[in-house]
């Protein structure tokens, strides 16, 4: 008997642990994306304003929207993950949600990543400028959406790891 009982524990070692960490997770994604779209600033360079928002930049953008498959894909794999405790099969699957999801936190991550980089630091071949001394308080919030961004990333491979260990009993 108690062996049997200890079995209904291991399939995704502790349910409580995965609630957790996805709703972390699901948590970081959410503040990565709302600092991340809220983010503007207008600054003036020699007399001319310019402005600096999210949406004038590609990568910038991608991070939102794989920010907001990322916060819907957590939120159904907190579902799946308590309907897989009680369904050995469903296990599999849920790992492969979760590593599509962690793949593309990680690819959403490097593309705003390289972008705010060339932001901060500028690149003399191509002939690009830095801005970020002109506009401190975008390129601040920037760094916060990446680190929040990068967060949820770890979460989500720890819980890849998890879950491919509890398949991997099936």
């Amino acid at each position: 008997m108690m062996a049997d009982n200890e079995g209904r524990r291991t399939p995704l070692m502790n349910l409580g642990v995965q609630v957790s960490m996805r709703v972390l997770a699901f948590g970081a994604a959410m503040a990565s994306l709302l600092v991340m779209i809220t983010n503007r600033e207008v600054a003036s360079v020699y007399g001319i304003a310019f402005e600096a928002k999210y949406s004038y930049s590609s990568a910038f953008r991608y991070l939102v929207y794989a920010q907001i498959a990322i916060c819907g894909a957590t939120f159904f794999t907190l579902v799946w993950a308590c309907l897989a405790v009680r369904r050995r099969g469903l296990v599999f699957a849920l790992f492969f949600f979760d590593l599509l999801t962690t793949i593309t936190a990680i690819s959403a991550f490097s593309a705003a990543f390289s972008e705010g980089y060339i932001g901060k630091y500028g690149n003399k071949e191509a002939g690009w400028l830095p801005i970020c001394h002109y506009v401190h308080h975008y390129c601040n919030r920037v760094t916060i959406s990446l680190a929040l961004s990068f967060a949820s990333f770890v979460l989500l491979f720890l819980l890849t790891v998890i879950t491919a260990s509890a398949a991997r009993n099936y």
